[in-house]
């Protein structure tokens, strides 16, 4: 199966820092998935929005609505879960107060961890986040895990003070299951590759505007946005594309 990763949206009514329309930037995205074959999956990691507000979420539903094919949410520091709840009661959250689902296709199970901490940017996989996958995750079948913050650093010092705390118990339980084959996640506004616990790992860039890859404080840059494809197949690892959202020309070789 073909799952297509989107994150970072910060879906807003109007522009962020005066200049980055992310609304048109979600729509390039979406022009450029819909242009191409289609997935099986659309799994969108966290920051859905900008402030959590109801307005932000029907922008996001409206667009979602549209599309011929499904689509998983996972909320992110600027979300608000009551709110994600309200928008889309159909998903398949889980009970009790985080926002996390199981969803099972074809290829597997994909969870969909809730590591958010209100009112930090941080995130932390705690007892209530173990206990829910240790209930969630099968014993066989194969299994893809996805949440917001990284548990692991991605050498951009702002991004690495606000990552995914408790990552030595995530690793722990992780060594106990070894359904899970990969962890995507979104946080980083970059297309970033690295190994967890020993399963490759990715976070997906945004569509909108880009974190820089520099020291010092936290920046942005309007560097062109993406998303992430991925190719699950029986019996293959996981394939990962990065993919601009920009459309493009396609021409065939010819000689």
């Amino acid at each position: 199966m073909r799952i297509i990763q989107l994150s970072d949206l910060h879906l807003s009514c109007q522009p962020l820092y005066g200049s980055v329309d992310t609304l048109a930037a979600f729509d390039r995205a979406l022009r450029r998935v819909l242009a191409s074959p289609a997935p099986d999956l659309l799994l969108i990691t966290g920051d859905l929005v900008s402030k959590g507000a109801p307005a932000e979420y029907a922008l996001l539903r409206d667009r979602l609505d549209s599309l011929p094919f499904p689509y998983a949410l996972l909320p992110g520091n600027h979300d608000h879960r009551a709110g994600l709840r309200a928008a889309f009661p159909e998903q398949a959250w889980c009970a009790g107060s985080l926002c996390c689902q199981r969803i099972d296709v074809d290829a597997g199970t994909l969870l969909l961890l809730d590591t958010v901490v209100p009112g930090e940017e941080w995130g932390e996989v705690a007892a209530a986040q173990l206990d829910w996958l240790e209930e969630a995750c099968p014993d066989s079948r194969r299994v893809l895990l996805a949440q917001h913050q990284p548990p692991f650093l991605v050498g951009i010092s702002g991004m690495d003070a606000i990552r995914c705390r408790g990552d030595d118990a995530l690793a722990q339980w992780l060594a106990r299951h070894e359904a899970v084959e990969a962890l995507l996640c979104g946080h980083v506004h970059r297309f970033v590759s690295t190994s967890f616990a020993g399963r490759p790992a990715r976070t997906a860039p945004s569509p909108a505007h880009q974190i820089a890859l520099q020291d010092g404080p936290l920046a942005y840059t309007l560097e062109p946005g993406g998303y992430l494809a991925h190719d699950w197949f029986p019996g293959e690892r996981l394939l990962t594309h990065y993919v601009p959202a920009e459309m493009s020309t396609t021409h065939v070789y010819r000689h």
